[in-house]
This record gives C-alpha cells, sequence and structure tokens, in this order.
C-alpha cells in the first residue's frame, strides 16, 4: 500500500496539454477525454460532453424536462416566496420547498433520471441551435451515432444492442432475435436465439444484456423543409 499523497486539481484545457503524456494512466484517460471533446470544436463545452458521450454509447438522445437553473444565461436557483408571515418564517423568504423551476432540456439522460437538473434551458438551446448543430455534426462527419426521432433529420444509423443466449451461451445482436407474439397479443418482442432458437419468455429464463452494441446503416430520410426542432413544441 501506497502512502504517497495524491492531490487533486482543476485544469483548463490549455494546462491539461501541458502534462499530456507525462502523467500517470487515470491522469492521462481525463487528459484523452479533454483532447476528445475539444476535437468537436463547439464554444459551447456541455455540447462537447454531450457528443462524446453519444460516441460512446452509439445514442444521442434528448428529453425536455424542468430544471432550476441554466449555466449560459440568468435563470439562478431561486424559490417561491412566503405569502405571509408565521413562527418560521418572514413574508417574503424563500419557501425553499417550491423551488422554481424553467422548461429545459436534458441529453442523454441514463435510466436513473434527477429531478431539476439538465444542460440548459430550452430558450439558451433554441437561441444557439444546439439540437441542430449537434445532429448536423453527427451526419456532416459519418459519426456512428443514432439520432432520437425527430423532423429535424433522420438518423443514418441504428443502434443495435448485444445480448447473448442463455443456453449456447453465443452473442448475437438483437435484431437477429426471432419475435413472439405479447402475452396479450398487442406486438412482439424479440425473443428466439438465431443459433440455437432457444426462446426467451415473460416467466422463463432471457437472453443476457451486455454493455456492447454494433451500429447498423439505416436509409436516411431527411426532411430539408422541417423547422421543428426535435419534435417538440
Amino acid at each position: 500500500m501506497s502512502l504517497e499523497k495524491k492531490y487533486q486539481v482543476n485544469l483548463a484545457y490549455d494546462e491539461l496539454l501541458k502534462l499530456d503524456g507525462l502523467v500517470n494512466e487515470i491522469a492521462q484517460a481525463v487528459i484523452d477525454v479533454a483532447k476528445k471533446e475539444a476535437g468537436y470544436g463547439f464554444s459551447i463545452p456541455v455540447m462537447n460532453e454531450i457528443l462524446r458521450k453519444s460516441e460512446e454509447t452509439g445514442k444521442l438522445t434528448w428529453m425536455f424536462k424542468n430544471i432550476r437553473s441554466c449555466d449560459y444565461c440568468d435563470k439562478k436557483r431561486a424559490y417561491a416566496k412566503h405569502s405571509r408571515s408565521s413562527r418560521y418564517h418572514r413574508k417574503g423568504d424563500d419557501n425553499t420547498k417550491y423551488p422554481l423551476n424553467y422548461p429545459g432540456v436534458k441529453f442523454n439522460e441514463g435510466c436513473v433520471v434527477f429531478e431539476g437538473y439538465g444542460d440548459m434551458c430550452q430558450s439558451c438551446m433554441k437561441s444557439n441551435r444546439v439540437m441542430e448543430v449537434m445532429i448536423d455534426y453527427v451526419l456532416d462527419h459519418d459519426l456512428k451515432i443514432q439520432i432520437q426521432k425527430n423532423d429535424y433529420k433522420a438518423t443514418r444509423y441504428t443502434l443495435d444492442k448485444i445480448r447473448t443466449c442463455y443456453n449456447c451461451k453465443l452473442e448475437m445482436q438483437e435484431s437477429q432475435l426471432g419475435r413472439e407474439a405479447t402475452l396479450f397479443g398487442d406486438g412482439s418482442f424479440p425473443s428466439s436465439c438465431p443459433h440455437c432458437k432457444a426462446k426467451s419468455g415473460f416467466f422463463g429464463p432471457n437472453h443476457g444484456f451486455t454493455n456492447k452494441h454494433v451500429m447498423n446503416a439505416a436509409a436516411p430520410m431527411i426532411n430539408q423543409n422541417s423547422t421543428t426542432v426535435g419534435g417538440g413544441k
């Protein structure tokens, strides 16, 4: 066990570059991430972060949600005011039970959703054409990223998850699985292994998921005349 003390600092990109190739693996990984993000060249830092994560996961997604502040304008964290005085507060004091929310957007949010937190407000997103610029960049540079369905421009690639058969243990793309009707007959789901034909079901064993995926080409369907951003209002 090493008794050497470690130090943590926050450095700007130009400062990080001076350490490139001169530090340990963990620190070098941070520098490599910074170099990757800087390579996109967007002036809004979060856009570089979003595309880097999209290249890692193969998806560019977004959801509109209420947020409590925005780093790119004057929407700051604030609360509704108490309308009357009481034993514990005065009229006009912040009511911390009721934070003020603003229409915002969060890109590439995972299964765990954090209430009140997003990448920016919708006003900043629209005024900077954040969604359109990132989608154009993905298509112009032919990045293998599946773009969330929207009315601006369609994706060129679709993400296909890699799964493992519970019976023969072989890997297969989810699109290769044979489909079975749902319990109520209102659709279908991927079930049959293309190698050994073992089927997964609602109450039996299921094919496993991995953290791997492949990108398959999709037929482009670009609507050049649409001005709707991301399907939102």
